[in-house]
């Protein structure tokens, strides 16, 4: 009966820690600001697997008392957040922390040289530009790794996809379209922001 009780109040210590630790990482998130995975540097990447690391290990390890997990998890947060602030200042610290963009093709021709630089093999690289629609590397004015590691390409002028300045052509501007109703209900606030009544609105659904 008393292991049964143990049992239980380890269960129950895991349950609420997990919760703590997953509200603790949303915060931490909404601090470090929304960023894809592809866009994330080398530092970012290394201190969000880490704070998720030390999350599981406070949500499992019941021996490990939880203002420490919390703690570690808030420093490495806020070294990122420090890190990041440091590289919209500085431009020097930014090359540092977040390297530069590597050109690996210039004009047609592979940089071998920079492909070293960048530690990416050229079957990699092909296979990338394949991916974007390039089998010709002549087509290619230049291939960009940039710091995220992903590799933009830039086509010749004679492969680049005609825009209306092209055919000296102005298009008429599109505006923002919002949305006035979600889930069958008047969203009055995106309504007025439209500047349309709701009799206007009721008008043209009818």
């Amino acid at each position: 009966r008393k292991i049964k009780q143990v049992i239980n109040v380890d269960f129950l210590y895991i349950v609420i820690l997990s919760f703590v630790s997953i509200a603790v990482l949303f915060i931490l998130t909404k601090l470090s600001g929304s960023r894809q995975i592809s866009e994330m540097s080398f530092f970012d990447y290394v201190i969000g697997i880490t704070i998720g690391s030390i999350a599981a290990e406070m949500a499992t390890n019941i021996d490990l008392e939880w203002w420490k997990g919390i703690t570690a998890m808030t420093i490495y947060a806020l070294t990122g957040i420090l890190l990041s602030f440091i590289s919209q200042k500085s431009i020097s610290a930014r090359k540092f922390i977040s390297g530069q963009p590597i050109i690996l093709i210039e004009k047609g021709k592979i940089l071998r040289k920079n492909l070293f630089k960048a530690k990416i093999e050229i079957n990699d690289l092909l296979t990338s530009a394949r991916n974007n629609g390039y089998f010709n590397l002549a087509d290619i004015e230049y291939a960009i790794m940039e710091t995220t590691g992903k590799i933009s390409f830039m086509p010749i002028a004679q492969k680049r996809q005609l825009t209306p300045k092209d055919f000296n052509f102005a298009p008429m501007a599109d505006g923002l379209y919002i949305n006035v109703i979600i889930d069958g209900k008047i969203i009055k606030k995106d309504l007025k922001n439209a500047r349309i009544t709701e009799n206007e609105l009721k008008a043209q659904l009818k």
